[in-house]
């Protein structure tokens, strides 16, 4: 499941710069010709596309460690904790990532700004333009968006139980072989039975 979601996390993200690059064009396109529109969605677009990396590392990673626990189950026993730590890191990265995502998605907007002939368009003239071509600046509003903001949510869920299953795993089978390597202690009488046959 958390390779499932992994890959989910990795394609909205994905679809989310597609789409939006998409729509981008097609606003550029829409305008007059000697007109020049600027689209700054810096904040959103540099944390959603942090959220996507590590969405697609997540399932990456679990794809290897479901590739060593087919191939090579002696080395996936002892490397759980390994595996444990590394999603607990990705569950740490991915929520430092999600929280500002978030908040942007929630209460931000693109700003979106106009030039023609070199002079700066008024903000209210944009605004009508942008209502007239059935576009909007405000984050919340866009469904693509609202993908990355909900579902990488989930991914983080399933990444930590994941976490924390390996690490118990982990835990145990080290326990089971520390006790196995462990020099079975010898018998106090046998030892003596020993030493008197020595003498003799």
């Amino acid at each position: 499941m958390t390779w499932a979601w992994g890959v989910i996390a990795g394609s909205v993200g994905l679809n989310a710069l597609i789409k939006s690059n998409q729509e981008k064009s097609r606003l550029r396109r829409l305008v007059p010709a000697g007109t020049t529109v600027n689209i700054d969605d810096h904040d959103v677009f540099s944390s959603g596309a942090v959220v996507t990396t590590v969405g697609a590392l997540i399932a990456v990673l679990c794809a290897i460690f479901i590739f060593m626990q087919i191939s090579t189950r002696h080395l996936a026993a002892r490397s759980l904790r390994i595996q444990s730590f590394l999603l607990a890191f990705c569950s740490a990265w991915l929520f430092a990532t999600l929280v500002p995502f978030t908040d942007f998605f929630a209460k931000r907007s693109a700003k979106v700004t106009a030039f023609l002939g070199g002079q700066q368009l008024p903000d209210a003239l944009v605004k009508q333009a942008e209502n007239a071509f059935g576009a909007t600046s405000i984050y919340r509003h866009l469904s693509y968006l609202r993908l990355l903001a909900i579902l990488p949510w989930i991914t983080l869920i399933f990444t930590i139980i994941t976490s924390v299953v390996l690490f118990i795993s982990g835990s145990s089978v080290s326990r089971v072989s520390s006790s196995l390597a462990a020099p079975v202690e010898n018998n106090p009488g046998v030892v003596d039975e020993k030493h008197e046959e020595d003498e003799k």
